[in-house]
């Protein structure tokens, strides 16, 4: 099991390249209840079709159904009328890109960003689905700064009400954040910049407009709290 999520009254599963997803409602129950008929209730267990090797390791909602991310592809997720049934869930490719298995995709609201690393440095893109008839909108959004921020990134946290990403490392007193406003659908202005702790940060999260860090000097730790609002 890669990971576990909630999505249409049911518990989710991916495991290797398969979604197993519980009965409505009943979050344990991942058999079906008769092996004579097949209801709309019933579990669903769908596995993905690729011409390669497709280990699921994320998973984020959107509008359209499911987003799935491998390492090296991208999958939508999606029942028929948007309802999920065993036999009307289906499952395709929508996009080809590297992907950091280890940094999970975060939800920057209406769009989705995700990281793929190099030996040296690492790359941001952000994705916007269109639907599963249609191709993706996906941007290098680090495009602006090649080769910034270091490939040693093992935390990545999003906030959507602050139009926020922010790319961090155990090993480094460093975090690399990336802001932005939009108006409709009209991104009207984006930037990269780095804040410095006082220590390596170990983790950081947002929450209602604060933003937390955990960060160790010598043999001591702190918590650090910093108002996005101001």
């Amino acid at each position: 099991i890669q990971q576990l999520f909630f999505y249409n009254n049911r518990l989710g599963a991916l495991t290797e390249e398969n979604v197993s997803m519980s009965q409505t409602g009943d979050y344990l129950n991942f058999y079906h209840n008769s092996a004579l008929t097949v209801v709309a209730s019933d579990p669903v267990d769908i596995a993905c079709s690729s011409i390669r090797p497709a280990t699921l390791h994320g998973v984020i909602p959107v509008a359209q159904g499911l987003l799935l991310f491998s390492r090296s592809q991208q999958f939508l997720l999606q029942g028929a009328n948007g309802i999920l049934t065993p036999n009307g869930t289906t499952i395709k490719t929508i996009s080809n890109y590297e992907m950091d298995t280890v940094n999970d995709p975060v939800d920057m609201g209406t769009t989705v960003a995700f990281i793929s690393k190099t030996p040296s440095y690492v790359r941001v893109f952000e994705m916007q689905t269109l639907g599963q008839e249609n191709s993706p909108v996906v941007v290098d959004i680090s495009r602006i700064v090649p080769e910034w921020i270091p490939s040693t990134i093992d935390q990545v946290v999003g906030s959507p009400q602050n139009s926020l990403m922010s790319l961090g490392s155990t090993s480094s007193r460093d975090l690399y954040l990336f802001r932005f406003y939009s108006n409709g659908d009209r991104r009207e202005v984006q930037s990269w910049f780095k804040w410095t702790l006082s220590g390596n940060v170990l983790h950081h999260a947002v929450d209602r407009d604060v933003f937390w860090a955990i960060t160790k000097q010598e043999n001591s730790y702190a918590v650090q709290k910093i108002s996005l609002i101001q």
